[in-house]
Order: C-alpha cells, then structure tokens, then sequence
C-alpha cells in the first residue's frame, strides 16, 4: 500500500534527513534551532546494534555541539582525554597534550560510548520538536523539481515523500548516496583490525589514548573510565567464522604495550575493516551526504565521526539560510566544495598515520622514530600535532592542492580559518565584555563582524567602528573585539573587519571600511534578504537597502579583499 505525497503540516515540504546517527541527529537539530522543519528517517531499530562504534569526540566537535546544547551533557557523560601517546617497541616516542589547548573551552577528547552520543544528541532533538521515524529508504527520484523518496515502514507500508532537500546521513552504505549513482571513489588497500570493549587490569592511564607499534603490528588503547576501554590489534587477514576470542587481545597486549595488564571478559569483539573512501560529490542537485555516507577513513586517530559532525553543520547553516530566504542559494555550492577537500585532508592523515604505525622494516622504524622524538623535543609534535587531532586544522581556505591546507604552512588566520569564537541558539545574544568572558560569541544564524583596532585604540578607530555600524543593517551583529589580547597573533597589528560566518570560520578580512565589507559579503556568498530595520531612534522602517541592495551597489572587487571563494562574484 502506497500512501499519497506527504507534507509538512504548515504546508511547506521539509528537509528529509536520511539517518539517525549522531551526524544526521546534529543536522535535523541544527535546522530544528533555525527552525527549518525536519523529518529524520532512520532504518535501524532503536538498540539494535550490539557494538559501539565512534567513541572519541574531540574538541572542535564539542565546540559545533554547543550550538545545539549538546556539548555540556556529553563532557558530563564521557570520560575525559588529556593526552594521546605514542609508543614504540614499548618505549614512548612522545604525547599530543590535548589538556594545553588555549583557545577552545573544551581542552581534552572524551571517550564515550557512540549509543551515549547519540542518546545526548537525541534528547536534544526531541526538545526541540523533533522526533525519529523508522523507515528504510528504497528508492529515490531526482529528477523533477524536487526529490521524491520511497520508504518502507517495518510493518511493510510504503511512502513516498517530496522534499525540498534530501541529505543522506545514512552510513557507509548509503541508499541515498546508492539511489543517486554517485561513485564511492577509493584508493589503497584496507586494513584490518580487531575491536573489542571490556575492561583491563593494570596500570593503564585512564585519561590517555595509547598507540602501541612494533614489527609484529599496532595496540591501541581508549579508555571509557572505571577501568573499561575500547582495544584496537591490526591483524593481517581474518577467515574465522568467529568474532576474534579474547585471547588474541591478551597475547597481542603481552606483545606489544608498554605496560602489563590482564584483560578481562570483553563485552563484543568484531573485525573492522578500515577503508578509505570519499564520494565523487556530496550534492546532486537538490539532494546532500553528510558524515560516512560521503566518506570513511582509517580509524587511526578517531576521526570519522567528528569529521561528519563538521559536515552537519557545515551543511545546517547554510541550508537553513537558504530555506528561510536570509542567504543566496549559491551558498550551497560551497559545501562539496569545503567539506569534500576537508575529508580528502582526513583521508590523507589518517592513511599517514596507520602506516607509519604498521612499518616492519627496522631501518623505516628507525627512521620514524628518530623523527617523532625530534618533533617531541622541538615541540613540533604539539604543536601541530594537537590542532590536528583536534580538528582545529580544518580550513576552507582556497587551496591548488592539499599541501597548502596542512596545518602549519602559513601564519596567522586567514579567509576560511576557524577562529576561537563560539556561538549557541539559545546563548546570549551580545558579547561579553573583555574579562567577562574568555570569547566573544558570535550570532548562530547569521554572519557577524568583528572589528580589531590593532595597535591603536584611539579615536580614530572609534570613528571607522561607528560609520561600519551605521552603514550595516541591524541584521549583522557587529562587536568590537579589539579588548580580546589573545586575538592578535591571528589578527596582527593593522586594523581590520573580520567576517564571520555562523560556524565560526572566517568569510573574509576586510579593511575596516564599509565599501570594503559590503564586497566582501558579496562575494563571500553571505547576503541576505531585505529585512525590516529599526532606525537609530528606535522605529521600524521597512527599506528596500538592506544587504542585498547595499552589497549590489558596490561597484567592483576590491583588490583588499580576502575571502574563502575568490572566484565568486
């Protein structure tokens, strides 16, 4: 039985979101909080998955969390990381530090069961409207005006649903990615290994990630708390019937960890194949992929999930902005763009990371580890090392080629950077005075500007902050961030306007110069609709100026002008 074309109740056709993981549970949230209606479809029952996959949530994930509440439940739920070591014939080579990050109100990774994550996130959702239908999707057709998705209920009922968008969320074998006919792209062979949570008596840390290399293979170790942690043993094929029996883990331990310890009866253990793949596109037309549906990568590292968390969010501001007429449309555009040369950059660090991990030979061995330790040494090794397990690396600057993206090769933050400033739905709308917080907040929704004297707060500076205000409408927020000291590594000493957008990343650094910032916006792909403006003594005026016309009436690019998409006009 086939039911008619179902809509949203107001009439209008939501985003149909494919998968209730924790990526397409943050995207359906992430729209719900611009309140963009949502229908999230998911065709696995609830509690029907034995194992935990995704456990470590890092700190750029707790930051994209916090503009749906999230974050806070889950540092009270996990267990916190400071450290992630590395070690080599048992000796150590050298740690990334997560406890000394500076510039993130969340210096550690948590270990966390992925049921608990999505618990979280879940609640959420369902305080904010939301709910999860279960249905499988079995067919999609993108050819019309809109996408028209096929589900199958677990009674046998069948809907068919029009959507003004589709994202498929829905995992490594993606019915919607499938039903598209967009190619999973791969390179290089996959590595096994066997995974198993349970608990280990010993003196192992239990707010340390441990990765453990010898000739015979790689040991890792994440800790959940109270003496339970997930094991990771690289195995070189497996044709058993049989999930992998403890004592494969315990001989594997003997071998290769730096400390004893006696494992315990594990809860599950499986055999996980870690591939690397990255879809061709993540949009066709009017339909999306989000988290693994569009990528997957080593597990080395632990970044899988969170680079789909990235995605959801990446994807919810701007498709939101869309939807409710407050940005062009042409800001879709950049999200294959963005977030397909983020996963590539992923795909590329992590593949590093598990073979240097599975070298053999002596003289490679040596090699790596001479350099690790050079690199703990110098201070290298933290210094790159914990942006990137972070994720605070992640750029959407312009780039040729991914070895201009890798973190480390400029100085100072540029067009498409993350800057350490935050923002949640229900936050405070204005920004803290300096000492009264240790960030400003920027506005979820919309892009803001940040203005920076540089070395000179004088009354000049008063004057350009003042005239850029008046010549914006009240649509933008715009906040003098000049008292903020721990801004000038990244801003330097000339003064500037810096464009915001949503998620925290730069649109663009301009002059502080309202011609200047007008272009940018444009070209940034960040203008909005005309909007009622309140005039400077308080009435509501309706004006036909609003970004959109001031922006049209910038009569060309500015050669000052830097921004994420430089050939965008």
């Amino acid at each position: 039985m086939t039911n008619s074309v179902r809509k949203h109740p107001d009439g209008s056709r939501p985003v149909l979101v494919v998968g209730a993981g924790p990526v397409g549970l943050v995207l359906a949230s992430e729209l719900l909080s611009h309140g963009v209606p949502v229908r999230l479809v998911d065709g696995t029952p609830p509690g029907s998955s034995l194992h935990s996959r995704a456990i470590v949530v890092w700190p750029r994930s707790l930051e994209l969390l916090g503009r749906i509440d999230a974050a806070e439940p889950l540092a009270e739920a996990g267990n916190r990381l400071d450290a992630v070591s590395y070690y080599s014939r048992k000796r150590p080579l050298g740690s990334v530090e997560m406890s000394r990050l500076t510039d993130t109100p969340y210096p550690f990774g948590l270990v966390i069961p992925q049921d608990r994550t999505e618990g979280v996130i879940r609640e959420r959702l369902v305080e904010l409207g939301g709910r999860v239908e279960q249905g499988s999707v079995t067919g999609l057709d993108n050819t019309g005006p809109r996408p028209l998705v096929t589900v199958e209920r677990p009674d046998g009922r069948t809907e068919e649903i029009e959507a003004d968008w589709v994202v498929g969320a829905d995992g490594a074998h993606s019915a919607v990615r499938t039903l598209s006919g967009i190619e999973f792209l791969g390179s290089g062979e996959d590595v096994l290994f066997a995974i198993g949570d349970g608990p280990i008596e010993g003196n192992l840390h239990d707010n340390e990630l441990l990765y453990c290399y010898t000739r015979g293979g790689a040991l890792g170790f994440a800790p959940f708390g109270g003496g339970q942690f997930r094991l990771a043993v690289s195995v070189p094929g497996w044709t058993e019937d049989h999930a992998p029996p403890r004592e494969l883990f315990q001989r594997v331990m003997d071998e290769r960890a730096p400390r004893p310890g006696q494992i315990g009866p594990l809860k599950w253990t499986t055999i996980f194949r870690a591939r690397r793949r990255v879809a061709e596109t993540l949009r066709d037309g009017r339909v999306f992929l989000a988290g693994d549906a569009g990528h997957l990568f080593s597990a080395a590292g632990a970044q899988g999930m969170n680079t789909g968390i990235q995605d959801a969010v990446n994807l919810g501001w701007k498709l939101a902005g869309v939807i409710r007429g407050t940005l062009e449309p042409g800001i879709l555009d950049t999200y294959d763009t963005e977030r397909r040369l983020a996963a590539e950059r992923v795909v590329l660090t992590t593949a590093k990371q598990t073979s240097w991990g599975l070298l053999r030979r002596r003289r490679e061995i040596a090699v790596r580890d001479t350099l690790v330790r050079a690199a703990r040494r110098t201070g290298v090794l933290q210094r790159f090392g914990a942006p990137l397990m972070a994720q605070h690396d992640v750029t959407y600057r312009p780039a040729e080629s991914l070895r201009q993206t890798l973190p480390g090769v400029t100085r100072g933050a540029g067009a498409g950077d993350r800057l350490p400033v935050f923002s949640r739905h229900t936050g405070p709308k204005e920004t803290p005075e300096p000492g009264q917080g240790r960030w400003p907040t920027i506005d979820a929704r919309s892009p803001t500007v940040l203005l920076w004297a540089g070395q000179r707060q004088d009354g000049t500076w008063v004057r350009q902050r003042d005239a850029l205000r008046e010549s914006l409408p009240d649509t933008f927020p715009v906040r003098d961030i000049s008292g903020w000291p721990g801004f000038a590594p990244l801003l330097g000493k000339e003064p500037k306007a810096v464009l915001v957008r949503p998620d925290g990343h730069i649109a663009a650094l301009t002059e502080p110069d309202p011609a200047e910032l007008r272009t940018a916006l444009r070209r940034a792909r960040l203008v909005v609709a005309a909007l009622p403006r309140t005039d400077r003594v308080g009435r509501e005026t309706v004006t036909e100026m609003g970004a959109s016309a001031a922006v049209s009436a910038a009569p060309h690019v500015s050669p000052h002008v830097s921004t994420t998409d430089e050939g965008a006009s």
